[in-house]
Formats: C-alpha cells, sequence, structure tokens
C-alpha cells in the first residue's frame, strides 16, 4: 500500500472503498465513481468563525459563510488534480454532498472524528462545523484507523427543541432544521418552533451545546471569512448561499414568521 501524501493543511484521512460498497446511496453521482475503486481520501473543511461572527445571527452558522459546495468543490478539484499528477496511472474523481457515499461513515473509516448522538462527525480539533469531501481513487493506499463515537454525554438529546434526537438516532421528519426546509404551508406547531428558536434557517442547538464543540478551533480557510453573512434580511441577496436552492420563497416566509414574534 502507498502512503498518501497531499499538499494541504486540512484534516484529511483514507478508508477502504469495500467498506462503504454496500452502503452506497441510489444517485447519478454514483455513475461517476471509478471502475474497480479501492479507496476514498476523506477531506474535512471546516467552517466555524468563531463565536463573534455568529453574534445576534438567523440563519445557521453552515448557511452563514459562502455556499460550500462551491469553495469545497474547488478545493477538491486542485487536490484531485495533484493527485493524478503524482499518481500518474490511477484515477482521482472528486465528490462534494452530491456523493453516493455516506460521508459521515466514510469519515468515521477514515479517522477524521468520532460520531455524535446528532449524527454529526465531530473533530477533535475542529468540532462538528465541518463539512466533508471525497476523493474516490483506484489507488490503495495505507487506511487510516477508524475513530469511535462520541462520549455520549446526552446535551444535545436533552436539548433538542423538536424531540427529533433519541438513544434510538435521529428522526429527520421531525428535526427544526429539517422544518425550516420545508415548502408549502407549516402546521401551528412548527410555525412555534422556528418563532421560538429565532432561526429561520437551520438549527445549531445540538451544536451550541455539544461538549466537543467547545474550544473548537476556526476555519483555517480564507474563503470562507469572506462575504460570510450570519443574518439573512427580507431583500437580501442569496445567490451563492446555502439555502439558494430552496428558492426565497421558504426563507422569506421563515423571515416572516420570526419577524411577528
Amino acid at each position: 500500500m502507498k502512503k498518501l501524501v497531499i499538499n494541504t493543511n486540512l484534516p484529511y484521512g483514507v478508508c477502504d472503498f469495500l467498506q462503504l460498497s454496500g452502503r452506497l446511496l441510489q444517485c447519478r453521482a454514483a455513475q461517476r465513481l471509478p471502475k474497480d475503486a479501492k479507496s476514498v481520501i476523506c477531506v474535512l473543511f471546516p467552517y466555524n468563525l468563531g463565536e463573534d461572527a455568529y453574534r445576534g445571527g438567523n440563519i445557521s452558522s453552515y448557511a452563514a459563510v459562502k455556499d460550500y459546495h462551491i469553495i469545497a468543490g474547488e478545493y477538491l478539484e486542485r487536490l484531485a488534480l495533484e493527485l493524478s499528477e503524482r499518481y500518474p496511472g490511477n484515477s482521482f474523481v472528486p465528490f462534494c454532498d452530491n456523493s453516493p457515499l455516506p460521508e459521515v461513515a466514510a469519515a468515521k473509516l477514515s479517522g477524521l472524528g468520532v460520531t455524535g448522538k446528532n449524527g454529526l462527525l465531530i473533530s477533535p480539533v475542529y468540532g462538528s462545523r465541518v463539512f466533508i469531501g471525497e476523493i474516490v481513487t483506484d489507488a490503495v493506499f495505507e487506511f487510516s484507523a477508524p475513530a469511535g463515537e462520541c462520549s455520549g454525554c446526552g446535551k444535545c438529546i436533552e436539548s433538542c427543541p423538536s424531540g427529533a434526537l433519541s438513544e434510538n438516532g435521529v428522526d429527520r421528519s421531525l428535526c427544526l432544521s429539517a422544518v425550516t426546509q420545508k415548502k408549502g404551508e407549516l402546521s401551528q406547531h412548527e410555525q412555534e418552533l422556528i418563532r421560538a428558536s429565532g432561526c429561520i434557517w437551520g438549527c445549531d442547538v445540538c451544536q451550541n451545546v455539544c461538549m466537543m464543540n467547545k474550544n473548537a478551533a476556526v476555519t483555517p480557510i480564507e474563503e470562507f471569512f469572506r462575504d460570510a453573512r450570519a443574518s439573512y434580511e427580507g431583500d437580501a441577496d442569496i445567490s451563492e448561499r446555502a439555502f439558494a436552492w430552496r428558492g426565497r420563497a421558504v426563507i422569506q416566509r421563515n423571515f416572516e414568521l420570526c419577524d411577528k414574534k
């Protein structure tokens, strides 16, 4: 097995593609997987801007930065090109969110962090505020030691505003983040959840109370600081934002709900 060398200051690790091949997600992106894939290179993209950056904000911290698909996608493309030059004769295909791989499982197998009760990956350095990207290759690299589970303190379960978290896992249909993304009319209960949270897109409660997020390092990715906005206002430009794919109507509805508190 070759030892992987990448020129990056971002956390990365490698896992065996075969350990994930039985858990692939059905999506078009699966067609891009290299034939005879052997290794998955996982890269973390921390997005924590520091507490002051989010003070008074009304959107989830992951949405405060420019759409990560753009920034992380560019990083992954560059890394894949570098690897193709360093290891000629092998294929290196990048994936970012639109991926056939179960990303949290891949990152955990790659030794990049533990999984929390909220289903998120928690990095020992950057906490849970990380995006995950992968490069799948037919090259065989030395695999990283897989990580385990979180400490299990239960603070995220106790604090979840919608009761979506339990010892049995995550009920994504109840998750407040999912509620804020729903189209159309919301039930009275769903409207009250959004109003009470003051967050019009996403939900950070389980991350805010997580002990493993205390003293988490700030991102080294300079691009995330550029044009970062922790709040949405009614006339804001939503292009290149994480919620743009949902259209203005949904986030505007949530904004008006919170505006009527």
